[in-house]
């Protein structure tokens, strides 16, 4: 089996799980309606989560199949290997019971470290809270669909953007499908509009897009690891381009789905939930703790995804990497991480991959110093 043969296959079985939909609750907004329900009545409740049937065992075979004839050694092999261990972690996460959720998640995408959990309780906590208040949420969903598909039109990319009934988060972007899903259920504020102009087009869609024109498709698929590099160059992007300013609640969310992640590790749906309204309030606690607490069926344990973490602690690395003399454009090649920077780098010198076509403005302005 070729690189080209196991490129194909990895795409094939990666869009034919469809991660996120396995891990997002069919019965969500009967259990939201539940949760709020008992705790008017001042009862603790902790969500009791479906989800769709996961068998994946024939897809498991299939990737260890493929992963048995890399060679660790070849730089662009190793790539391959990364995602297909990353792949069968995440299938591992799918297939287990709420005992082993935790721990598998873990492996998966890690935990907040000291650092991480630092910064985001001084964002919570240290910075006055008059710097953060929560504006009214007036733009509608449809509205926010036709706003990014000026902005993808402007930009001469053809992707597409639709309305979702089926998502946790506010937008989810799948390179897979070349679309921008935004939730219905959910409305925006007008500084939310400004700022995920920049987040979701300017990062998440310019990287699939560059990724898309790379002789392998697991660069737009996303390498092993790249989520936290993604988010944390989203962050750096607003923060630039000052939308994140202007956007004044947002960065005490990302902090808090930081401090949720940990939450959930430690403690139950209903404990971590109750943190949280300390600090936001009960409709935005309630869905910080859905996106951490996602994927278990029996909420009242600990654990849940812990990827939320990655804003804050993917934010702190790109800047780290930036000031320290890195060429952010390099993160545009494809769905990159920072730890695959000095192959790609190889791997552009050496004619493999192309450069970037999609590049922001403030990547020209913004970097490599030092």
């Amino acid at each position: 089996m070729n690189l080209q043969e196991i490129d194909k296959k990895i795409i094939e079985i990666a869009r034919s799980i469809n991660f996120y939909s396995y891990i997002t609750p069919l019965n969500r907004e009967e259990e939201r309606d539940k949760f709020f329900k008992e705790l008017k009545n001042n009862r603790l409740y902790n969500p009791v989560f479906k989800y769709k049937d996961r068998d994946f065992s024939g897809k498991m075979r299939a990737l260890r199949s493929a992963r048995s004839v890399l060679d660790e050694s070849d730089s662009i092999q190793m790539i391959f290997a990364k995602k297909l261990d990353f792949i069968i972690t995440q299938l591992e996460l799918l297939g287990c019971g709420d005992p082993e959720f935790k721990s598998i998640a873990i492996k998966l995408h890690g935990s907040p470290d000291e650092e991480c959990l630092r910064a985001s309780k001084e964002i919570l906590f240290d910075i006055k809270s008059e710097e953060y208040v929560f504006p009214e949420e007036t733009v509608p969903s449809d509205e926010m669909v036709s706003i990014l598909k000026k902005e993808l039109n402007a930009e001469g990319i053809d992707w597409k953007c639709v309305l979702s009934s089926k998502i946790v988060p506010k937008i989810t972007i799948s390179g897979r499908d070349r679309t921008i899903y935004v939730n219905s259920h959910i409305d925006y504020t007008l500084a939310e509009v400004e700022r995920l102009k920049v987040h979701e087009i300017r990062v998440h869609v310019y990287r699939g897009a560059n990724g898309e024109s790379q002789p392998y498709k697991i660069f737009a698929e996303g390498l092993a690891g790249y989520d936290e590099t993604e988010e944390g160059l989203a962050i750096v992007a607003e923060d630039i381009t000052g939308v994140l300013k202007a956007d004044t609640r947002q960065m005490k969310l990302y902090a808090g789905r930081a401090l949720c992640a940990d939450y959930c590790l430690k403690g139950s749906f209903y404990e971590t939930f109750s943190k949280l309204r300390e600090l936001f309030p009960d409709y935005l606690a309630y869905r910080l703790t859905e996106r951490g607490k996602r994927g278990m069926r029996d909420t009242s344990r600990p654990g849940g995804i812990t990827k939320d973490f990655h804003y804050i602690s993917g934010g702190l690395k790109v800047s780290k990497y930036s000031e320290a003399g890195g060429d952010l454009s390099v993160l545009y090649t494809g769905k990159i991480g920072l730890d695959d920077v000095d192959d790609v780098k190889r791997l552009i010198a050496d004619g493999v991959l192309k450069t970037p076509k999609y590049l922001p403005e403030f990547v020209n302005s913004y970097g490599p110093r030092g």
